[in-house]
This record gives structure tokens, sequence and C-alpha cells, in this order.
């Protein structure tokens, strides 16, 4: 980028020719390549008649194009929308009927330096691309670490139940002992109805 900028100023409107800027009041304003170029022409010869034909060998060559006319007219077009400018009543752009256009604005030229170009660094001093790119791998290897140091996972399988304890032996033992008493008195009582009925039908036979 040139060290320095060439400028074109009327009413409220600036031109930059090395940037390609249009602006009102300090504030950009859209404006396509080719009717920007049209723009600065019309006002580099401010008060001057600039004809069709010169026109379309300074911006479109020295070849024939079909659609030379409707270009240009369509450049005009947008260059007086942006301008807020009418083409009955014209502040800027002048139409010379089957001849050319004329810029009707006095126009200033002048040539600053072109201010420094804006570097944004982080607090460390360090680009932020480059800074980014460091904190995304520091990240991914804290990460790394932290997977490698979880232990390792418990798996069940089969959906075990938890087996009860077996009974002590002292235990075991005295359900055993209580269970043969029991049986005793079981045959004890059965013996004593066998007897009880024996006598009952020994005494109905006499």
């Amino acid at each position: 980028m040139s060290a320095t900028h060439r400028l074109l100023r009327f009413g409220m409107y600036e031109l930059n020719l090395d940037t390609e800027e249009l602006r009102k009041t300090g504030t950009p304003i859209k404006l396509q390549p080719q009717p920007f170029r049209l723009l600065a022409l019309l006002a580099s010869h401010s008060g001057q008649v600039v004809t069709r034909e010169e026109i379309k060998n300074i911006l479109w060559g020295e070849e024939t194009y079909v659609d030379f006319e409707h270009g240009m007219n369509k450049c005009i077009k947008q260059i007086r929308t942006v301008l807020a400018d009418r083409h009955t009543r014209p502040l800027y752009i002048e139409t010379i009927p089957r001849h050319g256009y004329r810029f009707l604005a006095p126009v200033t030229a002048k040539t600053v330096m072109a201010p420094p170009a804006r570097v944004k660094e982080s607090s460390s001093g360090i680009p932020p691309d480059l800074a980014e790119i460091i904190r995304a791998r520091v990240a991914a290897r804290k990460a790394a670490a932290a997977e490698a140091a979880k232990p390792d996972t418990e798996v069940v399988l089969g959906g075990a139940t938890e087996i009860p304890p077996l009974p002590a032996p002292v235990e075991l033992a005295q359900a055993t002992g209580s269970n043969r008493w029991i049986w005793i008195g079981a045959g004890g009582l059965a013996l004593v109805v066998v007897i009880t009925l024996a006598i009952y039908w020994i005494l109905k036979q006499i």
C-alpha cells in the first residue's frame, strides 16, 4: 500500500484514489469498483466535459464492447444514487446529451500520509493468531494428560447378585440338634397314640 493517499474532496464527500473508498463526512459508502473509477475520472476533471469515447477508452479499454453503453449508464445511475443526485437538477454530474458528462461541484485535490497499519496484539505481546494456536495446543495436552490419569473402569459382568454368607459351624450344629429333638418328640407322641388305640380295640373285644 502507498505511503501516501491521494484524496479528492467535494461537498461532504471524499474520494480516496489509492484505497478506492468513498466517504461522506467520514462514513464509508459502498460503491462498486467501476462506478468508483468513473466518479474519480469525472471529479478529477471538474468543470470539464469528459466524452463517452474518453470514458470508454480509459475505463473499458480501446476494444469495442457490445454492452459498453449499458454498462456506463448503469455506473452513472449508481453514482447518482449514492450522491443523492438527480439528473433533472444535478448537483454533481451533468449529462451532455450525445456527448458525455461534466462534474459540476468544485473539487479539492490533496495528498496525505497514509495511516499506520493497525496490528492488534495480545497483552502478552504475542500476535492474536499465534496466541490462539498456543492456547489450543496447551488445552489439548491438558486434556490428554487428564484422560491418561483416569483409573481403569470396573466392569461388572452378568448382573451378579450378592451371595449370603455361610452360617457359622456352631449355628449349623445348633440347628441340627434342634431338629433332632423335634423328631424324637413327634415319634413319642405317635407311639402313645398307637398304644392308646390298641388298648381301646382290646377292651372292645371283651
